[in-house]
C-alpha cells in the first residue's frame, strides 16, 4: 500500500507534514510490512486541503489521526481477506 501525502503549499500550511510523520511512526511502531509513505505533488483540491492518497484513493480533509486509521483498517482489511 502507498500513501502519498500533498505538501504543497496549501496543505503545508494546514500541516501535511504532521501527517507524514505520523504515518511513518505508525508503520515502524506496527512493524506494517508492505506500506509506504511519501509526499506528492499538489492535488489540486486547494479547498479542501490537506489532501492525501492512500491506496489509490485520493482522500480530502486530511489529518494525521484520520489518515493513520484508515492506513490501519485497510492494513487489517488486506490481512483478512488473505486469511479467508
Amino acid at each position: 500500500m502507498k500513501i502519498q501525502v500533498c505538501t504543497w503549499k496549501s496543505c503545508k500550511s494546514r500541516f501535511s507534514e504532521y501527517i507524514l510523520k505520523r504515518v511513518a511512526s505508525d508503520i515502524e511502531k506496527f512493524n506494517l510490512e508492505n506500506v509506504s509513505v511519501e509526499t506528492c505533488p499538489c492535488l489540486w483540491d486547494c479547498k479542501i486541503w490537506p489532501n492525501a492518497i492512500i491506496d489509490g484513493k485520493k482522500e480530502n480533509y486530511c489529518d494525521p489521526i484520520k489518515v493513520s486509521r484508515m492506513m490501519i483498517e485497510k492494513v487489517k482489511q488486506r490481512k483478512n481477506s488473505k486469511q479467508n
